[in-house]
């Protein structure tokens, strides 16, 4: 059990109660053959790249027969069901009793409380049984831990996402095609943009009437998966807005600006939050689902680095970069709560992962400047530390889990505040509008309520991404590469620089800056998107806004 937490033994857990494993196996050529795969597509102009459907995936990277062979005996050995593969075969679903579970892999699984909740643990390490010593790379999600960071960045006064007190009311349509330029001979069909949520709780009715009052059909698929607790999913919550607020962005800005593509919502645990294996479960279940092949994913949920088992982490990272080879874009929200990343943080500056992982998009957050004639006047780094009840301001920074990537070699990065720790990948990669200040209003006729933070980032990007699958007609894949490349080596223009503002509290020296003159900072990347450049680049030609 993690010393930083400062938990209280609340007895035992209860050994009947029914976990799922997720179980790592170690592929053809380990973990550094994926990577070296990903990083050469990333190479590659996106239009000219082949990607790996199951059977090729499984063949060129996938574990040997023998692994699995010896996950089902071990299965069989102890009771346990053997609920499915993913990804190649590199990801295998045990199913069993939690007691059974813990002598099998010699832990004790116990109860713990920490803060206002509590949640299931062990003490020690994960010993693997020797059949599996050879096969197995990790074991997730024996326990509750990665759950409750989340819970504690969403307490009642810091809540993002949804807020009365805004002035913008934005329409995300007006942003997407009139201030980013996003080509509007497309609205994303034939794509499929999975909603990575973690809870289901939203409100049916209220998107749909969203859509209609634009005059849209858009397409929703909510899966709750198998993990999930038995609930109805046009349950109206809206005194809850933890849970309906977040999903309910997710699926009103990627409608409403990619109408045309399939929004997939996926969604598990009653609780917010990475809840240990239900969450890698959903990530498996969304870049593995045959009916609705994933092209763009997005995820507005972070954790700050320093919460994750590392081998949970790791996992997931791999995870992502065996989703690059399939064609899948991962677009993340960089965090809302500026450069600290949460106030209480163990570390002086925490970027949240999974936005950290350098497969991902990570996505920033912009304050847009709109004039009385409602045009953009400008934009600036996304800090709203200094109102009272919100306390929020893009996140952004160092990591401390990842090193440097390739595509971010030779940029002037800044120091990390974490001294004696790696100083490793930096993000934000890009931004989009975030601010309580320009929120958009989203809420059917006669409900005032706007949206917000960076959870507005991701799906704004993502439904730009559906919008060029479609014309592209392909998927578009690891595009980190490509836009960093595009926007310094060729001055593609891709992005707008964001060059006016910070992320830090006031007062506070924990802050990183934009300033003129650099083509990246810790705020917002490389800036907002100039959707018909990125297009143009990708040969969509003439593509006009």
């Amino acid at each position: 059990m993690p010393a930083h937490l400062l938990t209280r033994p609340a007895g035992a857990a209860a050994p009947d109660q029914v976990l799922r494993l997720a179980l790592r196996l170690i592929g053809r050529g380990g973990d550094a053959a994926i990577f070296a795969r990903a990083a050469e597509l990333g190479g590659q102009h996106p239009r000219q790249r082949q990607y790996l459907d199951a059977q090729s995936l499984a063949a060129e990277f996938g574990p040997p027969p023998e692994a699995l062979d010896a996950v089902r005996a071990f299965c069989v050995q102890h009771g346990f069901t053997l609920d499915h593969t993913s990804m190649g075969g590199l990801f295998v679903t045990i199913v069993g009793k939690a007691g059974d579970l813990a002598r099998a892999f010699d832990v004790e699984l116990s109860m713990y409380h920490h803060e206002d909740r509590t949640f299931r643990g062990y003490a020690g390490t994960l010993a693997l049984p020797p059949a599996l010593d050879a096969h197995v790379a990790a074991v997730l999600g024996m326990d509750e831990l990665a759950s409750l960071p989340a819970r504690q960045t969403t307490t009642e006064d810091n809540t993002c996402w949804v807020s009365t007190n805004s002035n913008g009311h934005n329409s995300p349509i007006t942003v997407a095609n009139q201030y980013y330029q996003y080509p509007t001979s497309y609205s994303g069909v034939g794509a499929t943009i999975a909603l990575i949520e973690d809870n289901l709780l939203v409100d049916q009715e209220n998107y749909t009437q969203y859509f209609q009052s634009l005059n849209e059909d858009v397409k929703v698929e909510l899966i709750h998966g198998a993990n999930s607790a038995a609930k109805v999913a046009g349950a109206k919550l809206a005194s809850h807005t933890d849970y309906n607020g977040e999903a309910m962005l997710d699926i009103k800005l990627a409608g409403s600006v990619a109408p045309g593509a399939t929004l997939v919502v996926y969604g598990r645990s009653e609780d917010y939050g990475h809840g240990g294996g239900s969450w890698i479960d959903t990530l498996l279940e969304a870049f593995d689902n045959t009916a609705y092949p994933c092209n763009v994913a997005s995820i507005s949920l972070g954790v700050p680095e320093y919460c994750w088992d590392p081998q949970y982490a790791q996992s997931v990272n791999l995870l992502f970069a065996v989703a690059t080879l399939t064609g899948v874009t991962i677009c993340v929200s960089s965090g809302d709560y500026g450069a600290r990343g949460n106030p209480k943080g163990l570390l002086a500056q925490n970027c949240a992962f999974p936005a950290s992982s350098p497969y991902c998009l990570a996505c920033g957050g912009t304050e847009l400047i709109i004039s009385d004639d409602l045009a953009l006047d400008g934009e600036v780094v996304w800090n709203e530390m200094s109102q009272v009840g919100q306390k929020c301001a893009t996140g952004g920074g160092r990591s401390v889990l990842f090193p440097v990537p390739d595509y971010q070699q030779g940029l002037a990065l800044p120091d990390s505040f974490n001294a004696g720790l790696l100083a490793g990948r930096a993000l934000p990669d890009v931004a989009a509008n975030a601010a309580i200040a320009s929120g958009y209003a989203m809420q059917p006729p006669g409900l005032p309520s706007d949206y917000y933070g960076t959870s507005a980032a991701a799906p704004m990007w993502a439904a730009l991404i559906a919008r060029l699958v479609e014309g592209c007609d392909k998927a578009l894949g690891y595009l980190n590469p490509w836009l960093y490349a595009g926007q310094i080596d060729f001055s593609s223009s891709f992005c707008t620089p964001i060059t006016e503002g910070n992320n830090g509290a006031p007062g506070d020296t924990v802050a990183f800056y934009a300033e003129t003159g650099n083509v990246w900072n810790a705020c917002c990347g490389l800036g907002s998107p100039v959707g018909v450049h990125i297009a143009n680049g990708l040969g969509l030609m003439p593509a006009r806004p």
